[in-house]
């Protein structure tokens, strides 16, 4: 049987892990046609819920159309089109029908087929040489909208905070809301990790999107959730760990389930060939760190001094009582508002998140540190 844990891809099926609840709160939300702000921190399977959510309408109902759209690496607003634009082959899987769609529905400007050589669909592109970028997206959302008309539908624009690094934001953002609040019989769930940007978008009175969705925070996932799933896909492979060992792995790693999902995949590999033992956990998390080094040592090289001087304030004091006069001192740092700016700046390149206190958002990150630095 191979190695049934992945941290690199989506999962979804039995490789999944649970959360039910938020796979029928996710549907709830798509049969009212109610848009919903969803995020966490990194990694934490939020790819994974929608496309678990979008399995399971596939199977169960398949009335409602469901289109994922990955922003992640998009720089404009055309970009963001065009992404969408390939994918309505999804929402129409007959090629005639789909390209009387678009003749009847697109004004003043071109678009070019190709054939997808995996699954044989058109895929389509706008070309935007001679068209008005508002006419394109006047156009598209038009065309959601009349998909929207025989079905409902629900739109996944996941990591939808790049929009607000794109050029022209924040006349984008007003454009999109335009069109995305007449979409009475779609339901749009915006996807991403990058709180700040997305509580900026969607909670502050002078941007487009505000209170434009329910806000819906992915928390981390049970244990009582973990130990049954971690012990079925290690009895599949003939692999006996234990409950307790398995609350131990759960422990040590946070409930993250990127985490945990490494951490089993190592442990599966090395089980082929070594019994459990007490050094097991500390031995494998240990190369886990080491596997990370290289990564590790060249972003901490790239931190300035002070940056270096507040990561280590964060690590002594848990993220807890960074100003304070003593602490500051323990770590050489002459006044307050020099840790004010390199929180800011090590938040803006997402190394710290803050959740009541600063955490360093990459837990290995943070065991490396205590071990290098």
């Amino acid at each position: 049987m191979e190695n049934p844990f992945t941290f690199s891809n989506i999962v979804t099926g039995p490789y999944f892990c649970n959360r039910k609840k938020e796979q029928e709160d996710l549907l709830e939300f798509i049969r009212s046609s109610q848009n919903v702000l969803l995020y966490s921190h990194r990694r934490t399977g939020k790819s994974s819920l929608i496309k678990q959510v979008f399995l399971n309408i596939k199977h169960h109902s398949p009335e409602i159309g469901t289109l994922y759209i990955d922003l992640y690496g998009t720089t404009s607003e055309k970009e963001l089109m065009t992404r969408i634009f390939q994918q309505l082959n999804v929402l129409e899987t007959n090629t005639d029908k789909l390209l009387k769609l678009l003749k009847g529905s697109i004004d003043k400007f071109s678009f070019q087929i190709s054939i997808d050589p995996n699954t044989s669909s058109p895929i389509i592109t706008p070309a935007f040489k001679s068209a008005n970028e508002n006419l394109v997206l006047k156009n598209l959302m038009e065309l959601l909208e009349k998909f929207s008309a025989k079905r409902k539908i629900v739109i996944a624009l996941d990591e939808f905070q790049e929009v607000a690094k794109y050029t022209n934001a924040d006349s984008f953002e007003k454009q999109l809301r335009s069109f995305i609040q007449h979409h009475s019989n779609i339901c749009y769930i915006f996807s991403g990790s990058q709180q700040h940007l997305l509580t900026a978008m969607f909670q502050s009175q002078n941007r487009a999107f505000y209170q434009q969705a329910a806000s819906y925070p992915l928390k981390q996932i049970e244990t009582k959730h973990y130990i049954p799933w971690m012990e079925k896909l290690f009895d599949d492979g003939n692999f006996s760990v234990g409950k307790e060992n398995l609350k131990k792995i759960i422990e040590r790693f946070k409930n993250h389930p990127m985490y945990i999902q490494l951490f089993c995949f190592f442990l599966w590999r090395d089980l082929q060939h070594n019994s459990w033992t007490d050094e097991t956990i500390d031995t494998i998390e240990r190369s886990m760190i080491d596997q990370k080094h290289l990564e590790y040592q060249t972003l901490w090289d790239n931190l300035s001094i002070n940056q270096k001087k507040t990561m280590k304030l964060v690590l002594i004091n848990d993220g807890q009582n960074l100003f304070a006069a003593e602490a500051l001192i323990i770590v050489n740092i002459k006044t307050a508002s020099i840790v004010t700016r390199c929180l800011k700046s090590l938040s803006e390149k997402e190394i710290l998140v803050k959740n009541g206190k600063y955490i360093i958002q990459d837990l290995l990150l943070k065991k490396w540190l205590a071990l290098n630095t």
